[in-house]
C-alpha cells in the first residue's frame, strides 16, 4: 500500500493562525479507498497529539525536566508508529519543531530518539536534560556494541549518588568511549 504524502502547514487568515494538513491531489489517485476519511483521522490523531503534549511540556523552559521530553518523544515515537504504515509527513521536523515548541531540530531528532530508545524507568529529573543528549549523541554506537543499557544504568546511579559530573566532564568520558568503540575496544 502506498503511503499519504502529508505537509502540516500553519498559514495566517485575518490575523488568526490556523494550522492543516495538506495533500497534494495528485498523490490520491494511486491510494486506495477514502482518502479524505484518511486525512480527517490523521488530522484528529495529530491535533490531538498537540494538545496532550501542552499539558506536559511547560512553557517556561528552565521548568522543562528529562521526564517532559521522554514523554513527548514517547507521544511522537507512538503517534508515528502508529500512521508510519499509511501517511509519509513530507514536513515532519519542521512541523514538530512549530507545533510542539520543542528547541531546533536536532534537539526534536534527540527527543524523539529518546522516547524510541529509553523506558520510563530510564529517565530520572536529577539528571539534565544536556546530560541526556550527549548520551543519545553515541545511542547507536553503544546499542550496536551491546552498552547502551550499562551506560544508562551508570547514569541513573550518578544521578541518585550525586556523583554526576557536569556535562562537558559527561562528554568527555563518552567520547573516549566513543573513540575506544571506534577502534575496535570494548
Amino acid at each position: 500500500m502506498k503511503q499519504i504524502p502529508v505537509k502540516i502547514v500553519e498559514y495566517t487568515i485575518s490575523g488568526e493562525t490556523r494550522k492543516n494538513v495538506m495533500i497534494d491531489l495528485m498523490d490520491t489517485y494511486e491510494i486506495s479507498g477514502n482518502v479524505e476519511s484518511k486525512i480527517k483521522k490523521f488530522k484528529k490523531k495529530y491535533f490531538d497529539l498537540i494538545k496532550k503534549s501542552t499539558k506536559i511540556m511547560p512553557k517556561e523552559k528552565s521548568k522543562r525536566k528529562p521526564s517532559h521530553f521522554w514523554q513527548i518523544g514517547k507521544l511522537l515515537n507512538d503517534f508515528h508508529k502508529s500512521i508510519e504504515n499509511e501517511f509519509e509527513i513530507t514536513n515532519f521536523s519542521q512541523a514538530v519543531n512549530r507545533d510542539f515548541e520543542l528547541y531546533g531540530t536536532r534537539q526534536t531528532a534527540a527527543i524523539l530518539q529518546l522516547g524510541k530508545e529509553f523506558s520510563k524507568k530510564d529517565i530520572s529529573d536529577n539528571i539534565s536534560f544536556s546530560h541526556y543528549l550527549e548520551l543519545l549523541w553515541i545511542t547507536k554506537m553503544l546499542k550496536e556494541n551491546g552498552l547502551l543499557e550499562k551506560e544508562k544504568k551508570r547514569l541513573l546511579k550518578m544521578g541518585k549518588n550525586d556523583t554526576l559530573p557536569n556535562r562537558d566532564v559527561y562528554r568527555k568520558e563518552l567520547s573516549i568511549v566513543s573513540k575506544t568503540l571506534k577502534s575496535g575496544g570494548k
